[in-house]
């Protein structure tokens, strides 16, 4: 508790030497002794000063005591001040009561005993400061009740604060509407902040287009967000986001500082409020006349609000994109033509479209009760896909399937792809005519080939038939001339048979190879195979056209691979062919001469099974290399190709699971290089 003052004490009266004698007995006082020689000058003094006891001489001239005592009573600071008068002459008892009537508490007469002065000086002294004491033990008690009220007020404030944002985070959590849980916000706020009105709006430029209020009549007094008002609210403080606005600061907003000078019904607080860091709205608090009650970091803290109500606007409307983009999306699938489906990891079926329901001819509350593995069946899958695994097995496959509709069997190509959340997309589509129609175009260009090799098989047959011919009639010669003893009739004899032997293998395999094949089931064979039947039907044929056919093949099990023989000697004799072809294109200079050749290599390297056909034909040139597997392109003269061959070729290759490759030079040759994977068996050993 700080040290207290002296007291003061006023001594009144007309003669100096009495006031010089009351001074000199009381100088041994711990007090200020003040001296007034008049009543109008005691009336200054005591104006200005808060007095410990007044002693008064009650017979002055101008203003008695008697009137400077009410006089004094009349005054704020000392209406309770204890006065003495002291008199030489009015002690009759009327004066007295006049004195006591004035505000006396004691009365004196001259001469007086000091020490009965002293004692009662000594006793009003002791009271004043009693009194002093009592009074600033209050005023500290009054200090420590006044911050134990703002501390208390600070401390609910601070919890309906963390109440408030609360309530204000789980409102915009989950699917909320952004609309009512804005409202309920705002509400809470301007009950929090004991204000008039809590708004919300969005700025566009510098127009207000949309607002939102916590009560039903909207606020007066809505300041014209100006261009000053936008530039100050979105500028970046480091202490405090939000800005005050005031009359007593000439109706400015600032940003607020330790101290809140706000004391009318203009206080407001204003909440920037950003979306995707960028200013999009602000949150105004009006009448907000309890702003000085709380701290200032309490009062920024009201900050948080934009931040969530930012946060909670941009999460409305991604939600709301993404919604629309969900029902567009949605509409794209249900709409797409071809059948889609989405599947667990264990098959079963989770959602359809409109096309599934065609294609598998099943209705929709149906087809939710078959697993995937029941509609595409593993022991259905086409023999174009020996090693499936299952759609459900890897992240991205793809399989044919005979799938039984009605008394109809389609082939249905299904694709599947794994989706983050483990699901299987499952897209399938009807390819029953397109699968026909490849088959038409590979047994036409068969057709093709044989029709091109027709000169070559007639040539094939009549050798084995001359050589019958010629055989039967030296037998016959010799039996006229009885020259056909028992070992030279079995001579021809096997000579005649081997000649027709030769003759059904042709036959046969010309047969077996202008067939669809669609009964064949895939098995391993030699690549060496289809290379020795292909250039077995074009061998007499090319050599009658002086070109040499050289191969060089690896032993048979090194190129073993799973598929269909005949399909990849169709591949073979559509490079031969076009390797012969592309001799015809040669024009070699008068002085040069050209002698065609092919070479066949098969063989095991780096990890794969390669085949190479080459020639030194005419090239390809690089404008017509990235189409030659495109159907129907060709570059051969009207008449002379079908433009199939290369890309039946490409598909058949693909089918095998290898890769095809080109690499020509115009007027060089051409190399064409198929590469196989190996399969397991084949590294096992």
């Amino acid at each position: 508790m700080a040290a207290l003052e002296k007291p003061k004490i006023l001594i009144v009266d007309d003669i100096e030497v009495n006031l010089i004698l009351l001074e000199t007995v009381l100088r041994k006082e711990d007090a200020v002794i003040l001296r007034a020689s008049s009543g109008f000058a005691a009336l200054e003094i005591s104006e200005v000063n808060d007095l410990a006891l007044i002693i008064l001489d009650v017979s002055m001239p101008g203003m008695n005591g008697f009137e400077l005592a009410e006089r004094i009573r009349n005054q704020k600071n000392n209406s309770l001040t204890p006065i003495i008068f002291v008199s030489a002459v009015l002690y009759d008892q009327q004066s007295i009561v006049k004195g006591y009537q004035s505000g006396a508490v004691d009365y004196l007469t001259k001469p007086f005993r000091n020490e009965v002065l002293l004692g009662k000086v000594r006793m009003f002294l002791s009271i004043h400061k009693q009194n002093r004491e009592i009074q600033q033990t209050s005023l500290a008690l009054k200090e420590s009740v006044d911050r134990y009220q703002k501390a208390e007020n600070t401390l609910m404030f601070r919890y309906q604060l963390e109440r408030i944002i609360s309530l204000a985070s789980a409102r915009f959590s989950g699917k909320f509407d952004i609309d009512s849980s804005l409202q309920f916000m705002l509400s809470d706020l301007a009950q929090l902040l004991n204000a008039a009105d809590a708004l919300f709006f969005t700025l566009d430029g510098l127009k207000s287009v949309s607002l939102m209020s916590s009560s039903d009549q909207k606020s007066k007094s809505l300041p014209e967000p100006s261009d000053s008002f936008v530039k100050a609210l979105f500028s970046a403080r480091d202490n405090c986001n939000v800005l005050i606005y005031s009359t007593s600061e000439n109706n400015q907003w600032y940003s607020p500082g330790n101290k809140f000078e706000t004391n009318t019904d203009g206080n407001g607080i204003a909440i920037p409020v950003n979306l995707s860091d960028k200013p999009y709205g602000c949150i105004l608090i009006k009448g907000c006349n309890d702003i000085d009650l709380f701290e200032h970091q309490d009062v920024c803290s009201l900050g948080v609000f934009g931040t969530i109500s930012g946060n909670a606007l941009e999460r409305a409307y991604t939600r709301l994109e993404l919604e629309k983009s969900e029902q567009k999306y949605r509409s794209y699938i249900e709409n797409a033509p071809d059948c889609i489906l989405v599947t667990e990891i264990t098959g079963e079926i989770v959602e359809i479209n409109n096309a599934a329901i065609h294609l598998f001819g099943i209705e929709a509350n149906e087809l939710f009760k078959y697993n995937l593995k029941e509609l595409l069946q593993t022991e259905n899958v086409t023999g174009q896909y020996p090693d499936f695994e299952g759609l459900l097995i890897n992240k991205k496959s793809q399989a044919e399937f005979f799938v039984n509709k009605g008394k109809s069997t389609l082939i249905v190509k299904a694709e599947s792809v794994q989706l983050p959340d483990g699901k299987f997309l499952i897209f399938c589509s009807d390819i029953t005519a397109t699968r026909e129609m490849e088959k038409h175009l590979i047994h036409t260009e068969r057709m093709v080939g044989i029709g091109e090799m027709a000169t070559g098989i007639a040539h094939e047959i009549n050798q084995p038939l001359n050589t019958i011919s010629f055989g039967i009639d030296n037998l016959m010669q010799a039996i006229t001339n009885k020259q056909a003893d028992e070992n030279y009739i079995k001579e021809k004899s096997r000579k005649i048979f081997e000649g027709i032997h030769r003759m059904r293998t042709i036959i046969d395999h010309v047969r077996t190879f202008s067939r669809s094949n669609d009964d064949y089931i895939n098995s391993e064979f030699s690549l060496n195979e289809s290379i020795t039947n292909a250039i077995s039907l074009v061998s007499e044929q090319y050599k009658n056209h002086g070109i040499l056919i050289e191969t060089r093949l690896a032993a048979d099990q090194e190129v073993t691979i799973s598929g269909n023989t005949f399909k990849m000697e169709q591949v073979i004799l559509n490079l031969l062919s076009n390797s012969k072809d592309s001799f015809d294109e040669m024009k070699p200079s008068e002085n040069q001469t050209f002698s065609p050749k092919i070479e066949v290599l098969s063989q095991k390297t780096d990890g794969l099974i390669r085949v190479t056909v080459s020639d030194n034909g005419s090239g390809i040139s690089a404008e017509h290399m990235e189409h030659i597997t495109a159907p129907f392109f060709t570059t051969k003269e009207p008449g002379k190709g079908t433009g199939l061959g290369l890309s039946i070729s490409y598909g058949i290759v693909k089918e095998h699971k290898g890769e095809i490759s080109f690499k020509s030079e115009t007027g060089k040759g051409t190399t064409v290089t198929l590469e196989f994977r190996i399969n397991d068996r084949q590294t096992d050993q």
